[in-house]
């Protein structure tokens, strides 16, 4: 796929870059599919990082954070995990976007050549998009979460670049990077996974299920009643500091619009 662009690309310098980490949660058996991205600086990255890894302490040194993981024993420490998304300083100009797909409304067959990857993938090329229309400026480095799949990070990042030039957004390739990270070890991944698994938890009404686990249901209302979230049924404001976005499928073929 052919994108106009300079003959020479400057490299960005750290300052203009915004990393963006995305997961996904109830892939299966579930109706409503999810996925959530954090954005933030690069240059905070590590300072945030090293925010997490002592809100662990002295519950969960070690291991892997996951929604999946949440217990009574692990309330304490999921807790300040998640607390310091909304008031550490290091998180200071840190946002999380997610968006929701109704799986009822997916044809793969009809419009993503019969492959749930390619479907898997619009959706992270939709939600990459939305972020990228709200900053204006600088560059971003794309982190998607380990899955096994036939779809090249790189197919993708060269995708979205097409859809920013196509949309005149004016930045010559703004996705410079775009490559997989493993959660286990990438403790913004955790905290997406955490918090998105907390908007899946309502939006797919698990509460309601025979005997729901009370430490998840106290966390999913401890991360909503933090976000400002009482109605998960309608959007949020399409900008703040985390937001829910309903996704309205189009009916055609290809890579659909932002």
């Amino acid at each position: 796929m052919a994108i106009i662009a300079s003959a020479h690309r400057e490299a960005p310098s750290l300052d203009q870059i915004q990393d963006i980490y995305i997961d996904e949660s109830s892939q299966t058996k579930n109706r409503y599919l999810l996925l959530g991205g954090i954005i933030i600086p690069k240059l905070a990255v590590d300072a945030a990082t090293k925010r997490l890894q002592a809100a662990r302490l002295p519950e969960l040194p070690h291991g892997e954070m996951k929604w999946g993981k949440v217990s009574k024993a692990k309330l304490a420490a999921y807790t300040r995990f998640v607390d310091c998304f909304f008031d550490a300083q290091e998180f200071a100009t840190c946002q999380f976007h997610s968006l929701v797909v109704d799986t009822h409304e997916l044809d793969h067959d009809l419009y993503n050549e019969g492959s749930k990857e390619i479907g898997f993938n619009k959706e992270i090329y939709q939600l990459a998009t939305k972020i990228a229309k709200f900053y204006r400026t600088g560059v971003f480095h794309l982190y998607p979460d380990f899955r096994e799949t036939n779809q090249k990070p790189d197919d993708l990042r060269n995708i979205l670049n097409h859809g920013r030039h196509k949309n005149r957004d004016g930045r010559d390739w703004p996705f410079r990077r775009c490559q997989f990270r493993d959660s286990s070890t990438v403790q913004m991944l955790q905290l997406v996974d955490i918090m998105l698994g907390a908007v899946a938890y309502g939006k797919n009404e698990h509460y309601k299920k025979p005997n729901p686990s009370p430490p998840k249901l106290e966390l999913a209302r401890h991360i909503m009643r933090r976000a400002g979230i009482k109605d998960l049924t309608v959007d949020t404001a399409r900008m703040g500091k985390f937001t829910v976005w309903h996704r309205i499928l189009r009916k055609r073929v290809g890579v659909p619009r932002d």
